[in-house]
């Protein structure tokens, strides 16, 4: 005990503040309890609120009498749940028919108990609840969660859901709100912020295990980098979602354009470029992926070239339409001027971050990185051109 003491108050203040942080953040979560409450409740609480307030606002725009709001509010919930369900049994699928030794446990157990998760996941509602079964089973059991199925099919799913039920609903309301120009209800205002989560949080999870940071130890930097990404996403998604609300509310038939245009660059851009992608698999996979992008940058940063093009095409696409509808607009309305400004400045400020983010990644270098590497690049050139260290004298 004496030497633990020593050895914290030899790390300083800060250190030791954090070792006792750790520590005490290392019991709890070893509380499978805890853990099912993170990775299971939450998640699953989570989306059941969305599709909750969602349908809570459409009942209330059938009340009110506004039978196209309510419409299209049933359309996209319904849309949203049929395509996450479809994903859903094909993951479970691919899971049943996995074989050999590497099988993950979670393959396991849905092969173990195919006929309960297939009654369970035949409901479209709770069709996604049956992967948090087989998640739970395996927290209970002590059983190892990582996989595929964990890191990679299931926060898919959640960004599935993010882009066709979330920023769907987001970019609707945003529009209704701006072109009937009514008093925001509460149930309104909870459906928006709902939305905005479960956005930020499927990116951030599809992040987090892309990027490998499961994997790594508890510490600062990791607990800051992720900080930094929910900060960077909430910008990104809200700037992106208030400019086509804004642009839709004026100019509804032109958004599928620009964002249909959008989305063709990008795939287009992306197959031509990752060697990978192969037939018409590999296009349907990634023309789906896009779409992702196409509101939130997510798969394009694997590489340079399309990080750059969609960081050029998200900026210089969200100035155009704030720009068109400020410029176009009939009426003032006290919003317009920091609308323009907000949107402007928030699409410069998320560029920026997604800059940082690429240089976290360590797939762009660092300015200060580069300059460094260039002088000594420089330096080592100048010494060998010298007299003294030519190549011909060295070779004698």
């Amino acid at each position: 005990m004496a030497d633990t003491h020593a050895h914290w108050e030899g790390k300083g203040c800060s250190g030791a503040c954090w070792d006792w942080t750790l520590v005490g953040w290392q019991k709890i979560w070893h509380q499978k309890t805890i853990q099912v409450c993170v990775l299971v409740v939450f998640p699953l609480c989570l989306s059941a609120c969305n599709l909750a307030t969602d349908v809570a606002l459409a009942a209330e725009y059938y009340t009110s009498g506004h039978m196209e709001w309510f419409a299209w509010t049933v359309a996209l919930v319904i849309g949203s749940l049929l395509i996450v369900h479809i994903w859903s049994c094909g993951f479970l699928c691919v899971a049943a028919r996995s074989h050999g030794d590497d099988v993950s446990k979670f393959a396991r157990v849905v092969q173990e108990s195919p006929s309960k998760l297939r009654c369970l996941s035949s409901i479209p509602v709770v069709g996604i609840s049956a992967h948090y079964v087989v998640y739970s089973r395996l927290i209970w059991s002590g059983g190892d969660v990582s996989g595929p199925e964990l890191e990679r099919y299931l926060p898919i799913i959640h960004l599935l859901e993010a882009v066709t039920a979330a920023i769907s609903q987001l970019c609707l309301q945003t529009k209704i709100w701006v072109y009937t120009d009514e008093r925001v209800s509460v149930i309104k205002v909870v459906s928006m912020v709902m939305s905005l989560m479960v956005t930020v949080k499927a990116v951030v999870t599809y992040l987090y295990y892309k990027s490998y940071l499961h994997r790594r130890p508890l510490t600062p930097g990791l607990v800051g980098r992720l900080v930094f990404m929910t900060f960077w996403k909430v910008l990104e998604v809200s700037v992106r979602v208030l400019t086509m609300g804004l642009f839709a509310s004026a100019f509804t038939p032109w958004i599928a354009l620009r964002l249909g245009l959008h989305w063709l660059v990008m795939t287009a851009a992306f197959f031509g470029i990752d060697r990978k992608l192969k037939g018409i698999v590999g296009l349907c996979a990634w023309g789906l992926a896009m779409v992702v992008d196409t509101f939130s940058m997510t798969f394009s940063p694997d590489h340079k070239r399309t990080f750059w093009l969609n960081s050029a095409l998200t900026l210089l696409g969200n100035i155009t339409m704030v720009t068109v509808w400020y410029t176009q607009k009939t009426g003032h309305d006290w919003y317009d001027v920091p609308a323009l400004v907000g949107i402007v400045v928030g699409s410069v400020v998320s560029a920026a971050f997604g800059l940082v983010g690429m240089v976290l990644n360590g797939r762009i270098e660092a300015p200060a990185a580069f300059c460094r590497h260039r002088d000594a690049s420089g330096t080592e050139t100048e010494q060998q051109n010298a007299p003294g260290n030519s190549v011909a004298l060295n070779a004698v």
